[in-house]
């Protein structure tokens, strides 16, 4: 069974998530950088697809964090921990949490048709651990 990959942090250009790439990479961690061609075609998509995201294996998550918050490359990840600090999922107990405003299948759907992206509302929480939904009345 292939070995899950978790999203250490996002960015919104391709210099930032290369730095950090470069970072990780140099300190033995293995990483990728998801949806990085399609953010540097066209920045506006960034927004789009949820940024450049940084994933590395599920074993070296918390590692990978820890440097990149040593090393001060992002201050993206600590903002986004004090910002969904308290909240879990209720399915499975996991704090890899975060809050979708807009769909992005939507949004990208529409750019497909439209050429241009609309912003569909969605305001619910995902749990990254197991993918469930639910609004914040659960």
């Amino acid at each position: 069974m292939p070995e899950e990959l978790i999203t250490v942090a996002t960015f919104s250009t391709a210099i930032e998530a290369d730095l950090a790439r470069a970072k990780l990479e140099s300190e033995g961690i293995e990483c990728f950088l998801a949806d990085e061609h399609t953010v540097t075609v066209n920045w506006l998509y960034s927004q789009a697809v949820g940024g450049i995201k940084l994933q590395v294996r599920e074993v070296n998550a918390q590692r990978a964090a820890d440097i990149l918050r040593e090393s001060r490359i992002t201050e993206d990840i600590e903002n986004q921990a004090d910002e969904y600090e308290g909240y879990y999922c209720p399915r499975c107990n996991s704090t890899d949490v975060h809050y979708e405003k807009f769909s992005r299948r939507l949004a990208f759907a529409s750019w497909l048709v439209l050429s241009f992206p609309l912003p569909f509302l969605k305001r619910k929480w995902k749990c990254e651990n197991c993918g469930y939904q639910w609004k914040d009345s659960e």
